[in-house]
């Protein structure tokens, strides 16, 4: 189901969430799954762009992670993790996806997708 979506997806928002949660921390070790699992939608999203979209087309993703009271925050009312350090975590991690989803290309290589 995910595919049908992200196969008519023209950008992505990205934030990484869990069955109970609207966003978690990328940094927690308990999270490691999900950060698997929603890197493997955006590379097939971002492959599933580059073949629809023209050659100087521009793909946005948006790293979605909002202050409070959209994040988690503890007793005291502060964030559990620090979201800045995530959001730049994100942009590192989904550029080097777009980089080596380009190399690939480039190469001919038979591309690799996450499920």
């Amino acid at each position: 189901m995910m595919h049908r979506v992200l196969d008519n997806a023209w950008g992505i928002h990205g934030r990484i969430a869990s069955r109970e949660q609207v966003q978690i921390s990328l940094g927690f070790p308990q999270h490691q799954g999900w950060v698997d699992l929603f890197m493997g939608w955006w590379e097939y999203a971002i492959r599933s762009w580059r073949k629809r979209a023209g050659h100087d087309a521009v793909l946005t993703f948006l790293c979605e992670l909002g202050p409070p009271p959209y994040a988690i925050t503890g007793p005291d009312g502060k964030e559990l993790s620090d979201r800045w350090q995530d959001a730049l975590a994100m942009k590192d991690m989904v550029r080097a996806l777009w980089q080596r989803i380009a190399e690939e290309e480039a190469e001919g290589a038979k591309p690799r997708v996450a499920v």
